[in-house]
């Protein structure tokens, strides 16, 4: 599969300066050419120079031409004189068009492309094999996602594609659809784009050209290639691409995990059952997972929150990490048994850290903002529960946070202060899930009052290696 460098220069000497900046960086560059005010292709495609692909879209199709179809094909027409390695056509432009152009005595290759902005439809085969009709080198298809289950309508026309030898780019476009950017590699894609780096972007949820060799390693990507990855949302600042794929390089595992932004969990599950081998999961599905899987790991049976699933002989497996990794951060600092515990919130990693506190027999109060699950979980764990409004008196020797609050992502009336200013004392112990920012401003908070503190990098770091050994032993 190839690697394509996508650049959109909006002048000339710009263009120059990014052929020659990028001529080693990947297999092709593709030039939007559209976008440039002093367009001259003789200077564009003069040798030496990388292999080009020629791309003059209308504002409708994502570009800025507004000339005449007359003009874009001359344009064509031009750089196919020249010599461009290719050149990309809109089949909205009409099969006349694209015969046109194919009836033109060349050695460049014409990728003839579709686009659709709003959705992925239905049709994509009926659209596939029109394409295939105009007999052009290269088939493009891109669409964008509704959901993330529309990816595995690309990887079926993919494998559709490989069988019948027919070259073919297809990819859906979005966040969600980032997976298929990537995947391409597994499933028998022709190639894949890239920018250089984030402001560069050409197309709704490209990759940087570093994000896909060096963290996902997509040329080592192949049929065989297992995939995991993290279900959840949101994912975007998941550490897990990092940890687990830099495992996987170092152990040479032809495998490759991703982030999976999922809306419908059941139906992701059900979609993309065959095509995993193994998830995290993460907020809002810990629980939501549970009726979805074959079978439990005892604890995380007894606590009913699942993070890790793994799919071993025809079976979705659950586990769950975060336990063993809070009950290890906590061991190594103090022991738990009769201490006073306060635990922040009443989702599912701050159940898992009640759970944890409740049995190693410390004295455990519950506290969230709604009175009704704080008591819920409270009785569910037979421990004691509390809100924010009414802080808890009881001076804690532990305190863990399994809220949000102070991720990065949340907006500043979201970024509220967890406990009261003169709560954090001298010689207890605060653990925050957060991990972005590594440090919290619980945790400033926690370290200026002496408080010894443990961040959610070090608590996913824990978990992720307990996570990883669960992986490598069904890859």
């Amino acid at each position: 599969m190839k690697l394509c460098l996508s650049i959109a220069p909006s002048t000339m000497k710009q263009a120059l300066s990014r052929l020659r900046q990028c001529s080693q960086l990947a297999d092709l560059i593709e030039v939007r050419i559209d976008g440039i005010s002093d367009l001259h292709l003789e200077k564009l495609l003069k040798r030496p120079r990388p292999a080009v692909i020629i791309t003059n879209r209308r504002k409708e199709e994502g570009g800025q031409f507004t000339g005449s179809a007359k003009e874009q094909f001359d344009i064509l027409s031009k750089a196919i004189n020249l010599g461009a390695e290719y050149v990309d056509i809109e089949m909205s432009w009409g099969t006349e068009f694209v015969k046109k152009i194919l009836s033109d005595p060349r050695k460049t290759r014409v990728i003839c492309s579709y686009h659709n902005f709003k959705q992925t439809p239905s049709n994509l085969l009926s659209i596939y094999e029109k394409m295939k009709e105009t007999g052009a080198d290269v088939i493009k298809i891109a669409t964008m996602t509704s959901d993330i289950t529309d990816n595995v309508k690309m990887f079926k026309l993919l494998n559709k594609a490989r069988k019948e030898r027919q070259r073919l780019i297809a990819f859906c476009m979005g966040e969600s659809g980032q997976i298929s950017r990537i995947l391409t590699a597994k499933f028998g894609g022709y190639l894949t784009y890239a920018a250089q780096d984030i402001q560069e972007f050409t197309g709704p949820g490209q990759l940087t050209l570093d994000d896909l060799t060096n963290i996902y390693r997509i040329h080592t990507l192949d049929t065989r290639t297992k995939v995991l990855g993290l279900a959840g949302n949101p994912v975007t600042h998941s550490k897990g691409i990092y940890y687990h794929n830099r495992v996987f390089a170092r152990r040479a595992v032809n495998a490759v995990y991703l982030n999976f932004l999922v809306t419908n969990l059941n139906r992701f599950v059900r979609t993309f059952r065959e095509y995993f081998t193994g998830l995290s999961i993460t907020m809002p599905f810990k629980q939501e997972v549970i009726p979805l899987l074959d079978t439990i790991d005892e604890k995380a049976s007894s606590l009913n929150v699942v993070n890790t699933v793994i799919f071993k002989n025809g079976k979705l497996i659950g586990y769950n990490t975060d336990l063993p990794a809070i009950e290890r951060l906590l061991r190594k600092r103090t022991i738990l048994k009769d201490k006073n515990v306060v635990v922040l919130g009443t989702g599912a990693t701050s159940k898992t850290m009640a759970f944890v506190s409740v049995t190693n027999g410390a004295q455990t109060i519950v506290v969230g903002r709604s009175a009704e699950k704080a008591k819920a979980m409270a009785v569910e764990l037979h421990c004691d529960w509390g809100t924010f409004k009414d802080f808890p008196t009881v001076k804690a020797d532990i305190i863990m946070n399994g809220t949000s609050v102070g991720m990065t992502t949340l907006t500043a009336s979201d970024q509220k202060r967890l406990v009261p200013k003169d709560y954090l004392h001298k010689g207890m112990i605060v653990l925050d899930a957060v991990y972005n920012p590594p440090l919290t401003p619980f945790l400033k908070s926690a370290q200026q009052a002496g408080c010894e503190v443990i961040s959610g990098v070090e608590l996913f770091e824990e978990q992720a290696r307990i996570q990883s050994k669960l992986f490598l032993e069904v890859l």
